[in-house]
């Protein structure tokens, strides 16, 4: 795959993931689990590291689509921002509850997975 092609792929990723974590997020209970057992007032035991990974992969192909783009920090700062908001809009909607713990794994999961690429990247140099 070439360069350009790569780095649209990714950035098509990106929003649809973007969009996906948007509507797990402001769905009325547990998504996933409507999903997976049919009822959505339940929460898996795994509610942390699935807050880490979904985060963790935002990182990796935000990362991946804006590495060169001028505009990254800025990037950085509004999925921070992003990762914010949809834990305080668990305040206002039914089933779903803020956790500071949620938006700490949400936030590692995000650093981690832009920092292992530019760690990466950085080795491919020497």
């Amino acid at each position: 795959m070439d360069k350009k092609k790569y780095v649209i792929f990714f950035k098509i990723t990106f929003y649809f993931w973007l969009l996906f974590i948007f509507i797990v997020s402001v769905y009325p209970g547990n998504l996933i689990n409507l999903v997976l057992t049919g009822d959505p007032t339940t929460y898996p035991g795994g509610d942390k590291v699935s807050h880490f990974l979904t985060y963790f992969i935002l990182g990796i192909v935000c990362y991946s689509s804006y590495k060169n783009d001028n505009s990254f920090r800025i990037i950085i700062i509004f999925l921070i921002s992003f990762s914010l908001l949809m834990e305080l809009i668990h305040i206002i909607i039914p089933n779903r509850f803020y956790e500071n713990f949620d938006l700490l794994m949400n936030f590692l999961g995000l650093v981690i997975g832009v920092n292992i690429l530019r760690i990466n990247r950085l080795f491919k140099r020497f």
